[in-house]
């Protein structure tokens, strides 16, 4: 299984998670983002992974959680 990196970067600082279960990611970095104060969103995201579907659905599914915490 590829190692998954996710960094999320808001004018406070960044942080940098790593997994190699896409649901672990997932999880880590929503509740990174669940964590921050809402005046920093959207903050910038990067996922790296060697699987392309992998990276393209985490970066979806952060925007999402984003988007409904702008939202909210």
């Amino acid at each position: 299984m590829a190692t998954i990196a996710v960094m999320i970067a808001t004018p406070g600082g960044r942080r940098l998670l790593a997994h190699s279960s896409e649901r672990d990611i997932a999880l880590a970095a929503e509740s990174v983002l669940r964590n921050l104060d809402p005046v920093v969103l959207p903050a910038a995201i990067w996922v790296q992974c060697a699987d392309r579907e992998v990276t393209l659905r985490l970066t979806g599914y952060l925007t999402g959680v984003q988007e409904e915490m702008i939202t909210a």
